[in-house]
């Protein structure tokens, strides 16, 4: 699949503060993606839903729900692990949520339907 026709997108659901995310991590995020899935800035989305009430293993300490939506074969059952990683590690340095409290999750559109 060559680069043109590569679309990532991604909804964050977070439940810190809004004036607590950086000013320039929506534009660091967006960034970062078209890095590792090699498209161009024009193909991807980024989406930030902040203050969302949430709880995981009974806390509600910081915390974050990423639903990563693409159509490049990068992303497979085998490799989905090793994907999300370094995008939980990205994320919790970015916004300061223990790693452990990053969930990602990859949709495929090309068999959404």
């Amino acid at each position: 699949m060559n680069t043109s026709s590569i679309s990532v997108a991604a909804v964050i659901r977070t439940n810190v503060p809004r004036q607590s995310i950086r000013k320039d991590f929506m534009s660091k995020f967006t960034d970062y993606l078209c890095e590792s899935f090699n498209t161009d800035i024009k193909h991807t989305n980024v989406e930030i839903h902040a203050d969302v009430l949430m709880m995981r293993g009974g806390l509600s300490t910081p915390m974050m729900n990423i639903s990563l939506y693409h159509n490049t074969n990068v992303i497979s059952q085998t490799t989905k692990v090793n994907n999300a990683e370094p995008i939980a590690k990205f994320m919790a340095e970015e916004m300061k949520i223990p790693i452990d409290r990053v969930l990602v999750l990859f949709f495929d559109t090309r068999k959404c339907t």
